[in-house]
């Protein structure tokens, strides 16, 4: 496929794209249509992360700053390019720190990318009910189970190809991609196993249909999947149920089932380091149920995990279980969002069994309108460590997370954006051992979206 990047299509697009207007008898009009439909905005964004390793008493971490320019442009509804610019820089790292957990290049040193620049073909608005996009190039796609991060300094980014549409109450997509950039990465590069190689390609796919019983409540069915050649092909389903009793009480009761499975040889059932994953297939089953009362928010889920695995660790160490794996190459992002994955720990090991209970309360009171403040416990056991004598010992692991959100009012910092969380991870001595970690995880963003025309 290679789209050099997204840079030729989208070159060869602008430039044919601005002779057009030019050469055309109606140039002033076109011209005039272009710049009306130019809009320039984006994020200023200071992040701080410090997460400790309590095991290895290692740290890592580091404050930084990021800019993102988004430039749009477009000659009437049907047809537009696209480009975004970020960058990030270091603002503070403690020398002793191991990396900057991601926030800055492998150097622990700020990068600038253009992360984004696509053409893209629309169906005009005056199709009621309906809607269809297409992009080719450089962009931030999350459709199927191909997904991305932008819980950085910057986002990554993917290249390639992404439709999506809604007729009525069903939402469809499609996309192709052959290229990443990470979000500590300025380039974009093949997307590649662990061991190295190449993974040609990767498609994903997503049909999303809301069934409208009335206005009090609906019935949501998801089907995500993806295809990455010769390494994994998964498929996701999901089933929401929401309800309302009176004004200020909203229920929710939902399903899923994930399920991920090798597909060629480049699957070698092991990760980073040759941590086990799975030989052939891993699945999850997930329930899980929401109440939200005026400004209480109660959730609670339970998920069991799947993911057999005959990889076994080297020398004298401890091999932890099998561990399910949602994203599709070493240097991909996959979409994941069973609620019983803590914020520091995702609680996805073979034999394991998740809970987690949270809460979270809105407050309303003027000052302190648009703060958002929780807690959820989340404990996972039934999976088991092998020993180097090869005795199985059956572990628990949990963690505690804090989350606060506050969106600035708008008569006063409108666009303004403070988030933490605090996850506070532990587990049994048998699995600290095989994978060497206990965590303290603090993670801290000011966000400010602004729009210069």
């Amino acid at each position: 496929m290679h789209l050099k990047s997204g840079l030729q299509p989208l070159m060869l697009f602008a430039s044919g794209f601005w002779n057009t207007a030019v050469l055309s008898g109606e140039s002033l009009s076109d011209n005039s249509r272009f710049i009306n439909n130019t809009t320039l905005g984006g994020k200023l964004r200071t992040v701080y992360y410090d997460v400790h390793n309590t095991v290895k008493d290692s740290t890592s971490g580091a404050w930084t700053g990021g800019l993102s320019l988004d430039l749009r442009s477009g000659l009437g509804e049907m047809v537009g390019i696209g480009a975004s610019l970020y960058s990030a820089v270091k603002l503070y790292m403690p020398e002793e720190n191991t990396n900057s957990y991601q926030l800055l290049n492998n150097a622990n040193e700020g990068f600038s990318k253009l992360g984004q620049a696509y053409v893209e073909v629309k169906l005009p608005s005056t199709y009621e009910d309906r809607s269809l996009s297409f992009k080719a190039g450089r962009q931030n796609l999350r459709t199927g189970l191909i997904s991305g991060s932008s819980s950085r300094t910057v986002p990554s980014n993917w290249n390639g190809y992404n439709l999506k549409g809604t007729i009525e109450n069903l939402e469809i997509g499609f996309a192709l991609v052959d290229q990443m950039s990470l979000r500590n990465q300025a380039g974009f590069h093949s997307l590649m196993n662990f061991s190295g190689e190449k993974i040609d390609y990767i498609i994903g796919a997503e049909a999303i249909y809301t069934l409208q019983f009335s206005k009090e409540r609906e019935l949501q069915l998801k089907y995500r999947n993806a295809f990455a050649k010769e390494f994994l092909k998964a498929h996701n389903g999901d089933i929401l149920f929401t309800t309302y009793a009176g004004q200020n009480l909203k229920i929710n009761l939902g399903g899923s089932y994930y399920q991920t499975q090798k597909s060629g040889r480049l699957w070698q059932g092991a990760g980073w380091d040759g941590s086990p994953l799975f030989d052939d297939k891993a699945s999850v089953i997930n329930l899980r149920g929401g109440l939200a009362a005026g400004s209480w928010h109660f959730r609670a889920g339970v998920s069991h995990f799947k993911a057999p695995s005959s990889v076994k660790a080297s020398g004298n160490a401890y091999t932890p279980p099998g561990a399910y794996y949602y994203d599709f190459g070493a240097n991909t992002h996959g979409y994941w969002d069973i609620n019983t994955s803590g914020s520091a720990e995702d609680m996805l090991y073979d034999g394991e069994t998740a809970w987690m209970m949270g809460v979270t309360y809105h407050f309303s009171e003027f000052w302190l309108k648009g703060l958002k403040a929780g807690y959820s416990f989340h404990y996972g056991s039934g999976m088991k460590v092998s020993t180097p004598g090869g005795q199985k010992i059956a572990v628990a692991e949990q963690e505690h997370d804090i989350h606060l959100v506050y969106a600035f009012p708008k008569t006063v910092l409108e666009g303004l954006k403070f988030k933490l969380k605090y996850g506070l991870y532990r587990n049994d001595k048998a699995l600290r051992k095989a994978i060497h970690k206990e965590e303290n995880d603090l993670r801290v963003w000011l966000d400010y979206d602004f729009r210069i025309f």
